[in-house]
Formats: structure tokens, sequence, C-alpha cells
């Protein structure tokens, strides 16, 4: 999936970031960029989350949904 980074319209199929700014709980800033502009708002002291692709989000979904099917058991009893 190629995506264009909202900060410097370069078209990248690599690692997603998400950089968001907050003052007294508004949300100033909110964009989706690439691992370069990722780098640099890191550099600002911005906060960065890395964006989970569509086949690992699946993945965890997969993973969470299995961990529930399973039921647990009680020990049998020793009388």
């Amino acid at each position: 999936m190629e995506f264009t980074c909202r900060r410097c319209n370069h078209i990248t199929k690599r690692k997603l970031y998400r950089v968001i700014t907050e003052e007294a709980g508004v949300v100033l800033l909110n964009m989706v960029v690439c691992s370069s502009c990722a780098r640099l708002a890191k550099r600002l002291g911005l906060s960065t989350v890395q964006l989970e692709t569509e086949k690992r989000g699946a993945k965890t979904k997969d993973r969470l949904l299995a961990n529930r099917r399973q039921t647990v058991r009680p020990r049998p009893s020793v009388i």
C-alpha cells in the first residue's frame, strides 16, 4: 500500500507514524507522516507513534480472538 506523507508529500511504502501534539487537552497537531518526518518530529520533542500495517493489525486481531476462544478449564479436584 502506498502512502503520501502529510508533511513532505513523499510517496512511501515503509512504516508510518502518527505525530500528535496537545496543549491543555486540545489536540493541536495530528498527522500521519513518513519515517524521516517522524525522526524530525522526535528531534523537535513531539510525540510520535508507529502505526501498524493492515497485515500486522489483522494478525494481532486474529491472535486476540484465538486467545478468547480458548476456555479456561478448572483443575480436576482430588478427593
